[in-house]
């Protein structure tokens, strides 16, 4: 496994959904192999058809052992769509705002992942 918490190491691997309205993040990983290993066993387990993107991760990179998924909600498709990956939470619900959706993913444990629901996050913030 990389170390993250590198200072040279910025990009991980999301695994996300490949349909092209609705995207969703499965997983964020710090290796594609990682990523290859968890999208094969997830397509199989849920037929769901996905792909790994390689994505910028926004904000500044310390001891984080998650990160923060952020989807734009599209009132016409009634979908969400991923618009990046945050160290902070404030910084994601910004992003996407009172209706969008944030998740909280763990880095390379997609099973310890966990909605949070933007419009209770601007409550806190």
């Amino acid at each position: 496994m990389n170390d993250y918490h590198d200072k040279d190491y910025m990009k991980l691997f999301v695994v996300m959904d490949k349909m092209i309205l609705g995207k969703g993040v499965f997983g964020v990983f710090t290796t594609q192999d990682n990523a290859l290993s968890f999208m094969e066993d997830f397509e199989q387990k849920t037929s769901n058809m996905c792909e790994i993107k390689e994505w910028p991760l926004i904000g500044f990179l310390g001891k984080q052992t998650h990160v923060y998924a952020a989807h734009t909600y599209n009132d016409l498709y009634d979908v969400y769509t991923p618009d990046g990956i945050y160290i902070e939470l404030d910084d994601a619900y910004e992003a996407v705002g009172h209706k969008g959706l944030i998740i909280k993913i763990e880095i390379d444990i997609p099973e310890e992942n966990s909605i949070i629901n933007a419009a209770e996050t601007s409550r806190s913030i």
